[in-house]
């Protein structure tokens, strides 16, 4: 960035008849680069090392190991005495703090409603009292001062994109995805699925400028205490930029925090009242743009954004969706045409055999009677999914959650499956696009790998094979071998589950695992051997072993018929 803006790239652009199109750069633009020139002099005369990039590293060993201010001045002033004297480095972190200052991306704090359902922000920022609940919006110390009773810490997205074309190398690879050939039927980027072209074809003028960014938006519960500390969630909403390359995009340099919603608890449905500032400013992205300077092109030009989906566990899906995901009305799909019942004695839903109805027509699954529900042939077809406008339809007259949650209450009553109408549909685009909502795959994956192996290992208190389950299944499966006898509470041994010494010699196996480097966490920690459990694994551990190693661990541990 600094190489960019002390004039070392040469290149420009030329138009049609030879003329040079280069432009001077805009005001917002102009000083920062002015900032980065001023900044970018030697530490001292003759090193390798600029006051500015002294001062980021300063900054960064400061944050990355939670060094205290006295121990970075400490630093610095030995530093100092190591140098040669006319040197340009700050004795204190202050002093260090003030040449990054320009530097610094703008954030907002914004005091919330203790309760969650109201800002005070715009023209209410200078009201004492939540206008919704009417709960106070500060809150006495022991001191007698007052505070906050809530604070929501906003991280304005524009400039943050507009940062990244003030880097040459960043700037050229924000492009690639129009750049870059594709190779038919191989998905290997965000560009190459129907919700990306989708929109292309939608909005044509939004997708003739290559530089315009697609945003992916992706939030879940935090415990920054950890699971020994305080009982304290937050909850962060990330947006992420696709146009770079599979090898940039989606990578931690680029997932952009946005928002930090305030703990302690689940926000739930008040999701929405936090994100208002982040839609207000993705409208703006996409209805006006901002001015932003191209240095590699060194041209200026109108900056669009477009959120092309979300990305969440299956919870939050109902947080951001308004969709209700408890119930027999859970699945986002069937909807209120839902063939889910009510298990009698596991006292839950199941959607046990609820999939056969979108196989093919012909598919021999569909007239098998032992192996799903019992004596029950599928000729149904599966309900109709959907468009965005037909969803538009359904949600234009719901209540929203800046309404308040007595508005909500009224509509969580009448279990419609809708309980809000999502504040993403504000954004001018949003019925329009193809893929709205996606879920994260590893957290799923991860939940059905810990109800998979606990049940095959036959983990106490964590199998889901139980006596509740037996009697379930006795009414809907045939499963002859596997019922209880009449008033026996006694379950007879399920062929799926290890005995003691297959689950030592499945543990031994795991604990002498050896996996090339970045393949997979060490899963020698994971294993008790005393006890015969596998525990701790992460959502890319037990991802690696549903994938790869459940099928090589459990052929000689299982009998053939179950195996197969």
């Amino acid at each position: 960035m600094v190489i960019d803006a002390l004039g070392n790239n040469q290149e420009h652009l030329v138009n049609e008849e030879g003329n040079s199109v280069e432009e001077e750069p805009n005001d917002e633009a102009k000083k920062f680069i002015d900032l980065l020139k001023a900044a970018g002099d030697p530490l001292y005369e003759g090193s390798k090392l600029s006051v500015l990039e002294m001062a980021s590293r300063i900054a960064s060993l400061k944050c990355e190991f939670n060094l205290q201010h006295r121990c970075v001045d400490g630093f610095a002033s030995l530093m100092n005495d190591a140098i040669p004297n006319n040197n340009q480095m700050g004795r204190t972190f202050n002093s260090t703090k003030k040449v990054l200052e320009g530097l610094e991306l703008p954030h907002e704090r914004i005091h919330t409603c203790p309760k969650g359902c109201f800002l005070f922000w715009k023209g209410d920022a200078q009201l004492d009292k939540c206008r919704v609940c009417g709960s106070d919006r500060y809150k006495k110390t022991a001191e007698g001062k007052l505070i906050p009773a809530k604070v929501l810490i906003y991280f304005p997205i524009t400039p943050r994109l507009q940062r990244l074309y003030a880097t040459k190398n960043i700037s050229e690879d924000m492009t690639w995805h129009a750049k870059n050939p594709r190779v038919q039927n191989t998905f290997a980027h965000p560009s190459d699925s129907q919700a990306w072209k989708h929109l292309d074809t939608t909005f044509p003028n939004f997708a003739s400028e290559p530089r315009n960014v697609r945003l992916g938006l992706c939030t879940d519960g935090f415990a920054p205490h950890g699971k020994f500390g305080s009982q304290y969630s937050c909850w962060p909403v990330i947006l992420t930029p696709y146009n770079l390359p599979p090898s940039m995009c989606m990578k931690r340099p680029f997932m952009f925090l946005s928002l930090l919603v305030p703990g302690p608890k689940n926000p739930k449905g008040n999701l929405d009242v936090y994100m208002q500032p982040l839609i207000e400013e993705l409208k703006q992205l996409w209805e006006v743009g901002a001015m932003t300077y191209d240095i590699s092109s060194k041209q200026n030009f109108n900056l669009r954004a477009a959120l092309l989906w979300t990305i969440s566990d299956f919870p939050a899906y109902g947080m951001l969706s308004g969709w209700s995901t408890a119930g027999k009305k859970a699945c986002p799909y069937c909807m209120d045409k839902s063939k889910a019942f009510w298990l009698e004695h596991g006292g839950k839903v199941s959607w046990f055999d609820c999939h056969r109805q979108f196989l093919p027509h012909d598919h021999p699954f569909r007239k098998n009677k032992t192996a799903f529900y019992k004596n029950k042939v599928e000729n149904g077809m599966g309900p109709h999914i959907m468009c965005g406008e037909e969803l538009w339809q359904c949600v234009k007259d719901l209540p929203k959650a800046t309404d308040g949650p007595e508005a909500l209450k009224k509509l969580k009553s009448a279990k419609m499956g809708w309980f809000k109408q999502s504040i993403l549909w504000e954004l001018p685009y949003w019925k329009d696009l193809l893929l709205r909502h996606n879920l994260d795959v590893m957290h799923i994956e991860k939940n059905f790998f810990d109800q998979l192996i606990n049940t095959v290992m036959d983990v106490k208190g964590s199998t889901s094979d139980t006596t509740s389950a037996r009697k379930d299944m006795a009414k809907y499966c045939k499963r002859r071998q596997l019922e209880l006898g009449n008033g026996n509470q006694t379950m007879p041994k399920a062929p799926f589950a290890l005995d003691k010494a297959q689950k030592k010699v499945l543990c031994e196996w795991v604990r002498d695992l050896k996996f090339p480097d970045a393949y997979a966490s060490n899963l020698s920690r994971c294993v008790n051997l005393q006890s015969c459990k596998l525990y701790g694994m992460k959502s890319h551990d037990c991802h690696v072993f549903m994938e790869r190693l459940l099928p090589v661990a459990l052929e000689e541990l299982l009998p053939l018929h179950v195996w197969k």
